[in-house]
């Protein structure tokens, strides 16, 4: 008895360290994320489709970025609730909450007057942006907690309409582009050098991370249950 209560307790330690990491993963490519998502903004050259929307919508209804990246992010939970038929993940709407504030403190206290008036300063700008928009979303995938509801489209299509994946990608890319356009939103050079990059600095950066996740959860040392 007296083991077990042990072997319980190390279970329950183990869990708790395991999902301590996993949350420390979660915060910190959260913050790196909407960093990049916000030097990119401010680079002026252009988003990607989701925040060339959420920038156009708030310069129509005058509104903050990460507001109607919050807005677009709940409406289209419910997009992909339907479209999957299961019920909404509330989980998903915390995520998307979370990234829309992050991403106004950004804009707004850490960015506020950066303002690049030659190309070359747009340029760097836009490729740090997208270097740590990358690193930022292939450190919080690490964690497994649900992804953002724009990322969960695809998949809702994908499983719908029985598309494969690059299809599926491409259609709601091109929705949320069409909806950039109908409410000029940042859409320029910079969109299509993200639309074009992004996947590939997640995939180069995504294993780096997991290796880290996995020697952070790794045993430190021998069990000893006598």
């Amino acid at each position: 008895m007296i083991l077990k209560r042990a072997k319980l307790k190390i279970n329950i330690d183990d869990w708790r360290v395991f999902m301590k990491e996993r949350f420390l993963f979660f915060i910190i490519g959260m913050l790196i994320l909407t960093m990049g998502v916000a030097l990119i903004i401010r680079s002026n050259l252009g988003a990607s489709a989701w925040d060339a929307l959420a920038v156009g919508e708030s310069q129509m209804f005058h509104l903050t970025v990460g507001t109607f990246v919050f807005i677009n992010g709940v409406i289209l939970i419910f997009i992909n609730a339907f479209l999957m038929k299961k019920k909404p993940e509330v989980l998903a709407a915390i995520s998307i909450l979370i990234i829309g504030a992050l991403i106004d403190f950004w804009l707004l206290v850490i960015f506020g007057d950066l303002s690049p008036q030659t190309l070359a300063g747009q340029s760097f700008i836009l490729l740090f942006g997208i270097l740590s928009m990358g690193m930022g979303v292939a450190i919080y995938l690490q964690a497994k907690f649900p992804a953002s509801p724009m990322d969960t489209l695809m998949v809702a299509i994908h499983t719908r309409f029985g598309l494969n994946l690059r299809n599926s990608r491409i259609i709601s890319e091109s929705f949320a582009l069409l909806l950039a356009f109908l409410f000029k939103g940042a859409i320029g050079v910079g969109t299509i050098v993200v639309t074009l990059t992004l996947g590939l600095v997640v995939q180069f950066f995504y294993p780096v991370f997991e290796r880290t996740l996995e020697k952070m959860q790794a045993p430190k040392g021998p069990l000893i249950t006598k």
